[in-house]
């Protein structure tokens, strides 16, 4: 793997079928109901993809600029955004204007850089957002029945090979706890925080799912495969209106 400094990122082209698996599904309903209905604001979806959520949010009235690496998802996510930008996405935000967007949402991208690019990334985040912007942000998570299995019996006890939940492009995988240190060290405050789950599979153990599919109470919320982040810039106090809970799977 290149040094930090030598960073390249991914380019990770795909289409919008890939939202039609279940596990997305389930992962999109809950993202959908996160994301707050706007008046003409600014946002911006960072690592876009071919654009389904540059086009939720457009649904929601925001302004969107949509940023990728890649071409391909670029050209489609043109059909979701008012902006779309080609480019590293620390690159990207370092053109746009100082305190001027009301959201951003980074699902699924911190993972496939560095730790250190990452922490960059943050920063240049922090800095376009408004003083009473928000960041929603996502990542798979290592402090999880996944991670426990994969991660820490499997690479680090049995020594197999790497953990990189099943994505080759995944380049750092973070715990809950560790994500969470580098968003407040980053400037944000944590506001709500949602762990994901689904049917998964464990050494020794085999098959298993839980009753529910989505928690946001302790502990439960720190230990899903995903982690949904809800945060704030750090200059603003907002309260949210979270009633903890955990959400029971719907029958299929």
């Amino acid at each position: 793997m290149p040094s930090d400094n030598g960073f390249q990122p991914f380019n990770t082209p795909f289409t919008l079928s890939k939202y039609d698996d279940p596990y997305e599904k389930s992962r999109i309903e809950i993202l959908r109901d996160l994301i707050p209905t706007s008046h003409g604001e600014s946002a911006i979806d960072c690592g876009c993809g071919p654009g389904y959520f540059s086009n939720v949010l457009t649904q929601k009235d925001w302004y969107v600029t949509a940023l990728d690496t890649d071409p391909a998802n670029i050209k489609s996510a043109a059909g979701h955004a008012a902006e779309v930008r080609l480019g590293d996405a620390s690159a990207v935000l370092a053109t746009l204007p100082d305190s001027h967007y009301g959201l951003v949402l980074a699902l699924e991208i911190l993972e496939h850089m560095p730790k250190t690019v990452g922490a960059s990334l943050l920063q240049n985040i922090v800095r376009v957002l408004k003083p009473s912007g928000r960041l929603i942000i996502s990542t798979p998570n290592k402090f999880s029945p996944e991670g426990l299995g994969g991660y820490y019996w499997g690479e680090k006890i049995r020594h197999w090979s790497k953990w990189d939940a099943w994505d080759q492009t995944h380049v750092h995988i973070y715990s809950s706890w560790e994500f969470v240190r580098l968003l407040k060290a980053s400037g944000f405050v944590v506001d709500k925080i949602t762990g994901y789950y689904y049917r998964g599979h464990l050494p020794l153990i085999g098959n298993w799912r839980l009753p529910f599919t989505k928690c946001t109470r302790f502990p439960f919320n720190w230990t899903g495969f995903n982690i949904i982040v809800e945060c704030h810039k750090r200059s603003a106090t907002i309260v949210s209106s979270d009633q903890s809970r955990c959400s029971p799977e719907k029958p299929s």
